[in-house]
């Protein structure tokens, strides 16, 4: 029976395995957090738009209240 590969057996292969499989992890581990960084940048992106749309509304909301009824002086 053939023993996966891990950390815990690491010392039982060769160096050149051990090489192997350390470059293996570190190409999967860098894939991954490209990948994680990909979407958290695409999650801001949508929040940072969304942001500016809500800002925009209300904008708009308030000009159509001013433009709508004379604004007192007491305000």
């Amino acid at each position: 029976m053939i023993e996966k590969m891990s950390r815990w057996n690491l010392h039982k292969y060769s160096i050149a395995s051990q090489m192997e499989y350390r470059r293996a992890r570190k190409a999967e581990a860098q894939e991954m957090m490209a990948k994680s960084s990909q979407l958290a940048n695409s999650f801001a992106s949508i929040s940072y738009q969304r942001a500016i749309e809500e800002g925009n509304l209300i904008s708009k909301i308030a000009m159509s209240r001013m433009t709508g009824s004379k604004v007192s002086k007491r305000a």
